[in-house]
């Protein structure tokens, strides 16, 4: 085994981690499981926690793709892993902007 195939394993070890997260965050309800999120200013956090576990589901099926293609080809493994980090990266930037307009008065 190719040691950049153990990166795309590793990528795949993270997808079922990654989908709790997602869903976890998407059946949240009224809990406080974003800490890029100032919950004083929510007005209704569970529509906040639906939109934005919707969106973390990118993550377990970019991280799955990732995977597939580092083991079809070992030469990608590493410019995928990198790529995955800046989509987690630009993905909490996107949530932390997004997740203003579900602030308003209560």
């Amino acid at each position: 085994m190719d040691k950049l195939q153990i990166l795309g394993i590793v990528q795949f070890i993270a997808v079922p981690v990654l989908l709790v997260i997602a869903l976890a965050v998407r059946f949240a309800g009224n809990s406080k499981p974003l800490n890029i999120v100032n919950y004083a200013n929510v007005k209704d956090t569970t529509a906040l926690h639906r939109w934005a576990g919707n969106r973390l589901l990118i993550l377990p099926i970019a991280f799955a793709a990732a995977g597939v293609l580092s083991l079809k080809d070992p030469a990608l493994a590493l410019p995928l892993l990198g790529a995955t980090v800046w989509l987690v990266i630009g993905l909490c930037i996107y949530l932390a902007i997004g997740s203003r307009k579900f602030e308003g008065t209560h």
